[in-house]
């Protein structure tokens, strides 16, 4: 972020010091009163001295620690899970999401950390640390007191969610789940669905975690997963949206999604925010995609169509995954960081290294030899994983882009055919260029030994051969059928006769 220091960006990691209701960090924006003047920004920096700096429209704002107290929240805090977010697929869409005026977007860990990836209970997972105990180390650190809103994506709501729900339980903050992965029968222990959760989903037709079941199907199970005395989830469904989301998807549907589930009160479930739905379907419906919105209504479901429901079709398979280079492993450290979307988003190695090496620095500087300290060096260490995590990245899209190019080359690349050609070192005969084509020049060429003939090119277009012309005498009494003699042989039987 702009005027951002390295500092500042270390100082504000949860980790370091859990955060309090109302607390105002470094990225929160926030609304002041300075003198008679009033505006809004974000804060960037807050010194030694408690002091806060605020980049405005119009310069950086210092605000004494007498003057901060008229500093105020601005825009509802939503805090995307890392891992299964598509972070690097659709970040252009947490950048605006950023940037509406009543949204701040912060980043909870990381993809392609140690923790990346499912418990042991389930087939494919590992023990800790995984997903379940990263869920456990963002309850442990206290994220969710300074967050508005969650927003789970793919294996994020599959497990973190679930282990947010079963830790917090009805004070667990608004989510909206991509791909509804904490609706579906899942591996280990039954989940633990709050009464008083506020639950907004979004699935796609095109989602490999129907598992290969119909659309029906899919629904029913949706339906029976989400307990009958909760009141508040409500799910959309578009039949052609992929397991991650297409641009053109997330970026109708995510924003208003997230102000539904702000707006929807678990005090008072009864009020459905059916406008923000409606947004929702009126922008999707704008870039072409139709689909439907279930949400309880008390303790029944109710459904709304919108656009034309296309024919249900599975999921095409998954493609085949790149393999990865060899090279040194991840480092062993598992450090939850929360960062600015607009820092996360095309994150880099070299800068998750600057801030190792300034966590390294302030616990340097730290005298005793307490928790802080230990604190600062387990971020550092934490920053070294993220620094191996975003080289990956880097280089695993270089190889996908690499893939995309070579199939990209082979569709654009002309086609050869097969054609009757001379050989290629045999000289072309001259072709007339008058109304009449000369027969000698259009021979099939001889077969030597038998050998097909060679992959050409098609032949210019002034070298095909023309239609045979015959002459027609205007005073002929025959119709001009007639006066071709046998032409009619030279077509099959079942060539219709034009009359």
């Amino acid at each position: 972020m702009d005027g951002m220091d390295s500092e500042s960006l270390v100082l504000m990691q949860p980790c370091l010091r859990p955060p309090q209701p109302g607390d105002l960090q470094c990225g929160d924006k926030v609304a002041f009163q300075k003198g008679p003047r009033s505006g809004h920004g974000r804060i960037v920096r807050i010194d030694k001295d408690n002091r806060v700096h605020v980049e405005t429209a119009h310069g950086i704002e210092v605000f004494s620690d007498a003057d901060a107290q008229s500093l105020g929240k601005a825009a509802a805090v939503v805090a995307v899970v890392g891992p299964g977010a598509g972070v690097g697929s659709i970040g252009s869409v947490y950048l605006e999401l950023d940037n509406h005026p009543e949204l701040q977007v912060e980043m909870i860990g990381r993809k392609g950390m140690p923790y990346d990836c499912y418990p042991d209970s389930w087939q494919s997972g590992r023990p800790a640390p995984n997903l379940q105990s990263f869920g456990e180390d963002v309850v442990r650190i206290g994220v969710h007191n300074r967050v508005d809103c969650f927003l789970f994506g793919s294996r994020g709501g599959q497990v973190v969610l679930p282990i947010l729900w079963q830790a917090l339980r009805n004070a667990t903050p608004p989510s909206v789940v991509v791909n509804g992965g904490c609706a579906m029968r899942l591996p280990g222990p039954p989940i633990c669905w709050p009464e008083r959760a506020v639950t907004v989903m979004l699935l796609g037709g095109q989602d490999f975690f129907r598992a290969g079941i119909s659309r029906d199907e899919y629904l029913q199970r949706t339906f029976e997963n989400v307990p009958d005395s909760n009141a508040t989830t409500a799910f959309f469904f578009v039949p052609e949206m992929k397991h991650m989301p297409q641009d053109e998807v997330a970026r109708a549907a995510l924003r208003h999604l997230i102000l539904a589930a702000l707006a929807w009160s678990p005090e008072a479930p009864q009020r459905i925010p059916l406008s923000h739905f409606d947004n929702a379907a009126e922008a999707l419906l704008k870039e072409g995609f139709a689909g439907f919105v279930c949400f309880k209504n008390g303790r029944n479901w109710s459904k709304k169509y919108f656009g034309q429901m296309p024919l249900d079709r599975q999921p095409p398979p998954l493609s085949p995954r790149i393999p990865r280079p060899p090279g040194e492993p991840c480092p062993p450290h598992s450090t939850v960081s929360v960062f600015p979307a607009k820092v996360a988003v095309g994150d880099s190695k070299e800068g998750h290294e600057r801030l190792a090496n300034e966590a390294q620095r302030l616990a340097g500087a730290c005298r005793a030899s307490g928790s802080l300290r230990t604190a600062l060096l387990e971020f550092a260490q934490g920053q070294d994983a993220e620094a191996w995590a975003a080289e990956d990245d880097r280089i695993m899209k270089q190889l996908k882009d690499k893939q995309k190019q070579a199939a990209s080359d082979v569709l654009s690349a002309p086609r050869a055919v097969y054609l009757p050609q001379r050989h290629l070192d045999a000289p072309v005969a001259p072709v007339a260029r008058g109304p009449w084509i000369q027969p000698d020049a259009h021979q099939r060429p001889p077969l030597v030994g038998r050998q097909p003939f060679p992959l050409q090119a098609a032949h210019p277009p002034h070298v095909h051969p023309r239609p045979v012309a015959y002459s027609v005498h205007a005073a002929s009494p025959l119709p001009l059928r007639a006066q071709v003699p046998q032409m009619h042989r030279s077509f099959p039987p079942s060539f219709p006769h034009y009359r």
